[in-house]
């Protein structure tokens, strides 16, 4: 005989149609105040099939826990034991608290439960996108990197030598070549390869005075690399390079610099224009003595070839004056004339003949010299 029932669960209403080969579900509603009884006849025997359906469900849910609890466990254990080293990168294991092995880059597994990873305290030096300045990033990692990292001092107070307090900013650049002795010699390798870096720092600057520390970047550099090498190799770590970023100097210091600055700008520059005064007239002398140089060697020449030229006037006069001596020598061989007193006789009547005359002048003649004119009147006649 066909029955109907209302089984409530969980506030729940349920229809059952029951027949004889089981239950079958025709239809539900989830209003618990509200009844549904299709007829007077109700079999509360059936409640036995409904305790049943609830413990299939359970157990149904049961199973679902059980499988999802074993896959989240099997991701948890494989994320302890599986591990992925990038490449520059080692990791260090450890086995019950001590040192195991080193892991290289590739994919390894560990034994579980038994190895773990060493974590251990790390900075580096990032610069975020959008950001101005570059910031210091701390970490608790279990990979160590063994590419070059970026070490910054920030502003460091020091005294020079001359007692003058500035602030220096550097940088250190460190790679990690023993990832064990970067690990186990060290507490935390970067800060105490910072703090070493400052306390060498200031030990340098102190045997410095100002002018040698603005002048000395190089010799700072090299002398805080040397110092602070030796420790940084036992502690795993190799020491690139270092680099003084800058150096700053109190208020009144740097005023009084650069005023000194200005003044000796102002004096360089009096000093290149009198030396280009100085190089002007230095090449204006040398032109002028060129110039002399030049016109004296162009006055000995035109002297040189005057002189040439009345030597050979006079040559050539001595040589017509000889050949007229010979000819009025030949002339007079015959007479009583010498030949001195007529060439004296005859120059003296040419000179005679180049005196001027004049109404108004008057020229004075010695005796002797009509005595003379009257020797050579008579000397011609003779002739």
């Amino acid at each position: 005989m066909d029955t109907y029932k209302i089984y409530n669960n969980n506030n729940i209403n349920f229809w059952y149609y029951l027949k004889t080969n089981g239950d079958r579900i025709v239809g539900t509603w989830a209003d618990s105040s509200s009844t549904f009884i299709p007829n007077n006849n109700i079999n509360n025997s059936g409640g036995g099939d409904g305790e049943d359906s609830n413990a299939r469900v359970g157990l149904a849910i049961a199973l679902y826990i059980i499988v999802f609890s074993i896959l989240f466990l099997t991701l948890i254990i494989s994320k302890k034991i599986i591990k992925i080293v990038r490449h520059t990168e080692v990791m260090i294991i450890e086995r019950f608290g001590r040192y195991h092995r080193i892991l290289n880059p590739g994919i390894h597994i560990l034994a579980p439960f038994i190895d773990s990873p060493r974590v251990i305290h790390w900075r580096y030096v990032d610069l975020p996108v959008g950001a101005k300045k570059t910031q210091v990033m701390i970490q608790n990692t279990d990979r160590i990197d063994m590419r070059e990292h970026v070490i910054t001092f920030g502003r460091q107070h020091v005294i020079t030598k001359d007692t003058v307090q500035i602030n220096i900013d550097a940088l250190m650049y460190i790679q990690v070549t023993d990832p064990m002795a970067a690990v186990y010699s060290v507490q935390n390798l970067p800060d105490s390869v910072e703090l070493l870096a400052q306390t060498t720092l200031r030990n340098i600057i102190a045997t410095l005075t100002l002018d040698d520390t603005f002048s000395s970047r190089e010799f700072i550099n090299s002398q805080l690399k040397e110092r602070t090498m030796k420790d940084a190799e036992r502690w795993g770590v190799t020491i690139k390079r270092v680099e003084v970023a800058g150096i700053r100097p109190p208020k009144d210091i740097k005023h009084a610099m650069e005023m000194q600055i200005q003044r000796d700008r102002e004096k360089r520059s009096v000093i290149l224009h009198a030396e280009g005064e100085k190089e002007s007239m230095i090449v204006k002398s040398k032109g002028l003595a060129a110039k002399v140089v030049l016109s004296s060697e162009s006055d000995k020449t035109v002297s040189i070839q005057n002189a040439k030229g009345f030597a050979e006037s006079k040559r050539l006069k001595s040589q017509a004056d000889a050949e007229v001596i010979r000819l009025i020598r030949k002339g007079i061989d015959n007479s009583n004339v010498s030949t001195t007193g007529y060439l004296v006789s005859s120059n003296y009547l040419d000179k005679l003949s180049q005196i001027p005359t004049s109404e108004t002048q008057l020229y004075l003649l010695p005796e002797t010299s009509f005595n003379f004119a009257t020797s050579i009147s008579k000397s011609i006649k003779n002739d």
